[in-house]
């Protein structure tokens, strides 16, 4: 079985010993539990989506090589999935927890083995699910720039920096399409099941994903952090 005790080899940190001014830190414990509660309940249609599909995968199998294939899926699924939605949520809080640092940190999977066949092998299952995350990454951003934007001015006042841009995000597309690829990682099923989860989350964030913004940033907003930024066009 997979170790819980981290997501991935990484190890993400937390808010509450985050070197960090004391009001920013408790703003972003606040938005953190918004982000948890959002993502958690996102998180957990995702996989009741998939958890079905493999389920419907496995009965409409043509060879029972493939029917067990979604079988031994979908049980990995259920023994893992306790574990699965608090390892997402820790790479967002260690995201959220180093806003001030000089490099933002990013979840790592473990290392793979050094023979060259196996390397080769592993980088390119790597770029397949790289490409495909970053195409959904691009799509959300695409789709909810303003919010993300808004988002970002207010992320870059909390950090004493420049303005946050999608890719660094704590809450961005970029980021939870990190996040949920450092969960992945952990899961013992094919890459093709895995593809299937990340399209589904897709799915699960265009659905829902605006409003989450929109929520962030009221509660950045009422909590002082640029009150008035709002979004004029050019005419």
């Amino acid at each position: 079985m997979t170790d819980t005790a981290s997501p991935g080899a990484w190890n993400p940190g937390s808010l509450s010993h985050a070197v960090l001014p004391r009001r920013v830190k408790l703003i972003l414990q606040g938005l953190f539990a918004l982000v948890s509660d959002a993502l958690e309940r996102d998180l957990s249609a995702v996989l009741d989506a998939f958890e079905l599909q493999a389920q419907q995968n496995a009965e409409q199998a043509l060879s029972s090589a493939t029917q067990v294939r979604w079988l031994e899926t979908l049980r990995t699924i259920r023994r893992t999935r306790p574990d699965l939605i608090p390892r997402f949520l820790a790479t967002i809080e260690g995201q959220l927890s180093g806003i001030r640092a000089s490099e933002a940190r990013a979840p790592a999977t473990s290392a793979p083995p050094d023979r060259p066949e196996v390397l080769a092998l592993v980088d390119m299952v790597d770029m397949d699910e790289s490409t495909t995350l970053s195409e959904i990454g691009s799509r959300l951003e695409m789709r909810h720039s303003l919010p993300i934007y808004l988002l970002g001015q207010r992320f870059g006042v909390l950090a004493g920096k420049p303005a946050f841009d999608a890719e660094a995000l704590p809450v961005g597309p970029p980021a939870l399409c990190r996040s949920l690829k450092c969960v992945a990682a952990n899961l013992e099923i094919s890459t093709e099941h895995r593809l299937l989860l990340y399209r589904l989350f897709e799915k699960q964030m265009f659905a829902d994903y605006g409003q989450r913004l929109e929520v962030f940033n009221e509660y950045l907003a009422a909590n002082k952090v640029l009150p008035g930024l709002h979004y004029v066009p050019f005419k």
